[in-house]
């Protein structure tokens, strides 16, 4: 039995907000998303896929604008000899009201909602494969399905959550993972793909999103490809997001002036350039009125395209000296840290005051801290 090329993807989430970026970065991620998607299946035809999988999650939510239909129709049909199988997930069920249903799909393409099996007897494989109908699914997505045929290829294609036993998103327990059967089993959900796992003779993995969307999601991002035959698997990840979110905490202490605080991120970030957006957390200690702006560490194709700075330095001061001084200075310290002591100040307003008197003194000692 001949072994088959298979393409499996996941959490693409079209027509994701972009929530945290402005409108014209929000809109141009839209777009790079669609070419994701539309890059991985130009990929899948020219190395012959026979089959494309999409664990789950394909639309962000049910709504979905009729220019990524049609992107992703036109592309589907680029490639009328794949079958694409897609398995909706907790954030696109198949509902009366969603895609799934209200669209005429492509002729290659077969969209799961109950537990069933599709048989391809010509390439001597079995798909099976369910959908989410709401955004919860408090059962196995791994049992309930017709007994496998032990002379086909058997591939599951289903959305679930091997994290807790308890999860609403389709709890998939390893000891179910072990006794399915199954050859392969193309997971969605987890975001983050651990490569090829393997439970008992059952090979299964998460292919991750496809693209990142937010911090939650660092490092580039793409799907698996290659072949599943009755003697094993032979798959790879491979990179389809054009961009990546990644996360860096750097200590300032010991630094004397604004200049040399900069001077220290810009090395630190220098392997970061204009496909990352790059989230720095500051810590440590910093001169008196040293505020840094994203804008101080440059821009252009060496420069990461996005930089969102989390400023949890603290003002390095006589704070002794400062909580006698009659000055307005003084006056504000005082303030802020009478509020900071008081029994009823929850950790969220220490959090802000805590801010506030960095920022404050900021002011007081003419920094410019317009954009914070």
């Amino acid at each position: 039995m001949k072994p088959v090329k298979i393409f499996h993807c996941a959490d693409i989430h079209l027509d994701s907000p972009f929530s945290l970026l402005n409108p014209s970065h929000a809109y141009k991620r839209r777009l790079e998303l669609q070419n994701a998607i539309a890059s991985a299946i130009n990929y899948a035809g020219n190395v012959k896929s026979q089959l494309f999988f999409i664990a789950g999650d394909l639309f962000d939510s049910e709504y979905v604008t009729k220019e990524t239909i049609g992107l992703l129709f036109d592309e589907i049909k680029k490639v009328p000899d794949c079958l694409f199988f897609i398995s909706p997930g907790n954030h696109d069920p198949f509902t009366d009201s969603s895609p799934y249903a209200l669209l005429d799909w492509p002729k290659n393409v077969h969209i799961f909602k109950e537990k069933e099996r599709v048989e391809l007897d010509k390439i001597g494989v079995d798909v099976y494969g369910m959908g989410f109908t709401a955004p919860t699914y408090n059962e196995s997505p791994i049992k309930g399905y017709p007994t496998l045929r032990s002379d086909k290829i058997n591939i599951l294609v289903c959305h679930g959550d091997t994290t807790s036993p308890l999860s609403n998103s389709g709890p998939v327990l390893r000891s179910e993972l072990e006794a399915s059967g199954f050859d392969y089993v193309a997971l969605g959900h987890i975001h983050v793909s651990d490569g090829i796992l393997n439970a008992g003779r059952t090979s299964y993995a998460y292919s991750g999103c496809i693209e990142g969307r937010d911090f939650g999601e660092t490092g580039y991002k793409g799907a698996i490809v290659g072949e599943v035959s009755k003697s094993g698997v032979s798959l790879k990840g491979i990179r389809f997001s054009k961009r990546r979110y990644e996360a860096i905490t750097l200590s300032l202490d010991g630094f004397a002036t604004s200049k040399e605080c900069v001077d220290y991120i810009k090395t630190q970030i220098k392997d970061y350039k204009d496909d990352t957006a790059l989230r720095i957390i500051l810590e440590g200690s910093v001169p008196e009125g040293v505020i840094i702006n994203p804008a101080q560490l440059g821009e252009g194709p060496l420069v990461p395209y996005y930089i969102e700075i989390i400023d949890k330095t603290l003002p390095r001061v006589n704070f002794t000296e400062l909580e006698s001084e009659n000055t307005l200075r003084g006056v504000f310290y005082r303030n802020v840290v009478e509020e900071l002591d008081k029994e009823e100040t929850t950790d969220e307003r220490k959090e802000t005051l805590t801010l506030a008197l960095k920022y404050g003194l900021g002011a007081l000692a003419d920094s410019n801290i317009i954009d914070f």
